[in-house]
């Protein structure tokens, strides 16, 4: 709260743009904060696990019309503050969805920063100053549709382009049989190598896949930073090669210019990963949008049906995706 004498000690100007600051920090706070409710209720289906989320945004823009009457003179009366902050607090709540469908675009947390914009330029169009309120309002309109337009014109999310994005051959890619019902989880670029990952389900234990350059013998180092800390190697056939430590054990075989390697817990034999070996392939489409991440430099989106969906999602009990 901001004191009567301190008040008075600031101009119009700077009483405004602390209460707006104010608004844009409190407001990125309570979307990181309170503001996760919102997946949650729209994973749910439960509108009402959602209710705190504007009964906050409101609470707050309340209390900073009320602590600073003088940066919003049009709503300095109680009820048109209650207007005010009723209008604002939501606006800034549907706001902060529309941000966050924007930077899916590219990466969520780059939305962490503007979460609090949209309620600061809302209420940048109620302040004293008209020059800040025209302001405000083109940065609003200008935003909203750029927010639209950026995503949309970026290229399509694709099987290709997220393997590009890794700097890994198609054909350097290695993936596992394991049924298909079974898909990688993660993958890791590595000196030219994919590292995939199938995370352990139920009973079924981990296992990791990648191709190198060949293998020759025991002494050969292998670039990738995938390695066994105090591991033994015995050579078991023609270019096979076993290695393993207390934790882990991993079958090497030679392929022409490339070894493959497949990894694991010591509930796997090396016999089973070298039947797995035999059945390894390179990356499918559905096994690349699985577990290859999305390009970092942005991919096209429909913000306005993502953003619908979102908010259809609480309300009508449709699937975001979560």
């Amino acid at each position: 709260m901001i004191p009567r004498t301190a008040q008075r000690r600031l101009t119009d100007g700077q009483l405004t743009a602390l209460a707006l600051g104010s608004l844009w920090l409190l407001g990125t706070l309570g979307a990181l904060t309170v503001g996760l409710l919102l997946p949650l209720a729209a994973f749910l289906h439960a509108p009402w696990i959602a209710l705190p989320v504007p009964l906050v945004s409101i609470g707050v823009v309340y209390l900073i019309g009320f602590v600073a009457p003088e940066a919003f003179p049009s709503v300095a009366k109680a009820w048109p503050r209650l207007v005010w902050a009723f209008a604002t607090g939501i606006c800034g709540v549907f706001g902060a969805i529309f941000v966050l469908e924007v930077a899916k675009a590219f990466d969520p947390w780059f939305a962490a920063p503007f979460l609090g914009v949209p309620v600061l330029l809302v209420s940048g169009l109620f302040t004293r100053d008209l020059r800040m309120r025209a302001g405000a309002g083109v940065l609003l309109v200008a935003l909203i549709a750029g927010g639209i337009a950026v995503p949309a014109s970026l290229p399509p999310d694709t099987p290709a382009r997220r393997l590009a994005s890794t700097g890994v051959p198609h054909d350097r890619t290695l993936a596992a049989d394991l049924g298909s019902q079974r898909l990688p989880t993660k993958t890791t670029a590595d000196s030219g190598s994919l590292i995939v990952e199938y995370a352990p389900q139920l009973w079924i234990s981990p296992v990791w896949t990648f191709a190198t350059d060949a293998v020759e013998n025991c002494e050969t180092s292998v670039k990738t930073a995938w390695h066994l800390e105090n591991a033994t190697c015995a050579q078991v056939g023609e270019g096979e090669f076993i290695r393993r430590n207390a934790d882990r054990i991993e079958f090497i075989q030679r392929r022409g210019a490339l070894s493959v390697h497949l990894a694991g817990n010591h509930n796997w034999k090396p016999e089973e990963l070298r039947e797995l070996a035999a059945k390894t392939h390179p990356l499918t489409d559905a096994e690349i949008i699985a577990a290859v991440p999305k390009s970092p430099r942005g991919n096209r989106t429909d913000v306005v049906a993502e953003f619908a969906t979102f908010v259809r999602a609480i309300f009508v009990g449709r699937s975001v995706g979560y």
